[in-house]
């Protein structure tokens, strides 16, 4: 299992950070600066939570041996968000397909005030469970 883990000092409020995080801009200025296109599956609200469901796929080629395990030359994956942006939260799960129910990623997303600003934690892990390349997938995904 490997653990992600990123704490990043905001200058803006948590409100004005997630309306750029969550916004198309972003995914676009992403692709721009890394390559990973995304695509919005569906984006529908439950009471005060939006769930939105976006479909990443990277620029950058797999290691071979992650590409033969994977059945793929670059990395596409389904992310599930569950924000609340009355908590200051967001909820987040991914999906690879083709490797079904053998991974588990999963974590949260909280920006909080601090000082002039806001502090922004992601905080997940990711577990893939296939003997001998599992951990060479966890490493490309989190590169990723």
């Amino acid at each position: 299992m490997q653990k992600l883990y990123v704490e990043s000092m905001l200058p803006v409020g948590p409100e004005v950070a997630w309306d750029v995080f969550e916004s198309d801009a972003f995914r676009d200025r992403l692709a721009q600066h890394t390559g990973m296109s995304s695509e919005v599956l569906s984006d529908r609200d439950e009471g005060s939570v939006n769930i939105r469901t976006i479909k990443f796929t990277s620029g950058d080629e797999l290691p071979k041996l992650v590409q033969k395990a994977m059945g793929a030359t670059h990395l596409s994956y389904e992310q599930t968000n569950r924000f609340d942006a009355g908590k200051s939260r967001l909820d987040w799960d991914v999906k690879i397909p083709s490797l079904g129910d053998r991974l588990t990623v999963t974590g949260i997303t909280t920006i909080e005030p601090s000082g002039t600003g806001s502090r922004r934690v992601v905080d997940g892990t990711i577990e893939v469970r296939m003997r001998f390349v599992g951990g060479q997938i966890e490493k490309a995904v989190v590169s990723q």
